[in-house]
């Protein structure tokens, strides 16, 4: 299982169906994705990003194509 995460944008939750500040997760192997905002995130506890997007995830095989943007090394500290 590779799951990748994105940044957080403007869009509608596929757990709650608002339209929210959203993230998308999605498991590379399956296709699958899903978009949670920060209400259901939070709401999900301790469940594993690979559960969540069993549970709520679709088929998305798209969202796996385009190149995406890497990073490594120390995030910088808030200030």
């Amino acid at each position: 299982m590779k799951i990748k995460l994105s940044a957080t944008f403007e869009g509608k939750c596929s757990i709650c169906k608002k339209e929210k500040v959203v993230f998308t997760a999605g498991d590379e192997d399956t296709g699958k994705t899903v978009t949670v905002c920060r209400d259901c995130s939070n709401s999900l506890g301790d469940m594993k990003t690979s559960d969540v997007i069993e549970k709520y995830g679709t088929d998305d095989k798209k969202a796996f194509k385009e190149e995406g943007v890497s990073y490594s090394g120390k995030f910088p500290r808030a200030g």
